[in-house]
Parts: structure tokens; C-alpha cells; sequence
């Protein structure tokens, strides 16, 4: 079974990120994950965007998303709303379960995302691993 895995773009590669992945295993063992942050550089889904991202959900079986502070962000609620869209069954992660999604969701627009981010990283001082091991922390 492929599963999308939709999350704000803040978490990835971050140790959330990975605390998620592993509830989503465990809700749904022998899943391959398909992580868009896995994504990240590519010139495709630089050049498309969403689209790029539409593709991949396209090629699923099912799509978990999680919330940033209790909200969706802009492309999470984007992702969700075009599996719903698709008939591809949609779960939220919560409460360290997964809980079936079946109507569109409303979701923060890409400026209120934007200032979500910054909000959740100033109250959490969270950043990606990745950016601090190439800062030597």
C-alpha cells in the first residue's frame, strides 16, 4: 500500500517528521511512505508545485495528514481536499491514532501558513536536522 504523507512543509526533516512516520507505520505496517519532503530540490516539483504533488498522491492508496498547532496548513489542506477529490482515502493523524477523514477540510491560506510557521518555530525553537548538522549542532 502507498501512502502520501501530507505535513507542514516547517516539519520536514525535523524529529516530528520522524516521530509521525513512525505512528504511520505503525497504523499501517508494510506501507511504502511516500514522503514529499523526499522531494525537496527536485527542478520538477520546483517548476510545478502542487501539481508535482497532485502526480505522486495520484499513484497512492491512501493519504495520512497531519496539523501544525491544531491547523492545516495551505498545502496540507490542498493535498487533503484533492484525495477527497480522487475517492483516495484520507486519515489525520491524532492522538497518536489515525481518524478518517471524509469531508473537504478547511485549511489556512499560503500567507497565514506562512505566519503559522514562523509562529510554531519561535514558540517550539524547532528547525530541520538537516540544517543543524550542516551548522555542526
Amino acid at each position: 500500500m502507498r501512502v502520501y504523507y501530507a505535513h507542514a512543509m516547517c516539519t520536514y526533516g525535523t524529529d516530528i517528521e520522524q516521530e509521525e512516520i513512525k505512528l504511520i507505520k505503525a497504523h499501517l505496517p508494510n506501507s511504502d511512505i511516500i514522503n514529499p519532503e523526499a522531494h525537496e530540490g527536485n527542478p520538477e516539483k520546483s517548476l510545478q508545485g502542487m501539481k508535482y504533488c497532485f502526480r505522486l498522491i495520484d499513484g497512492c492508496d491512501v493519504l495520512v495528514f497531519s496539523k501544525l498547532l491544531q491547523k492545516i496548513t495551505a498545502g496540507v489542506g490542498l493535498e487533503v481536499n484533492f484525495a477527497l477529490s480522487k475517492k483516495i482515502p484520507v486519515y489525520l493523524l491524532q492522538n497518536a491514532g489515525l481518524k478518517r477523514v471524509e469531508k473537504p477540510v478547511r485549511y489556512l491560506s499560503r500567507e497565514d501558513t506562512m505566519r503559522h510557521y514562523k509562529y510554531w518555530r519561535s514558540i517550539t525553537g524547532r528547525t530541520r536536522i538537516r540544517e543543524k548538522v550542516r551548522q555542526g549542532l
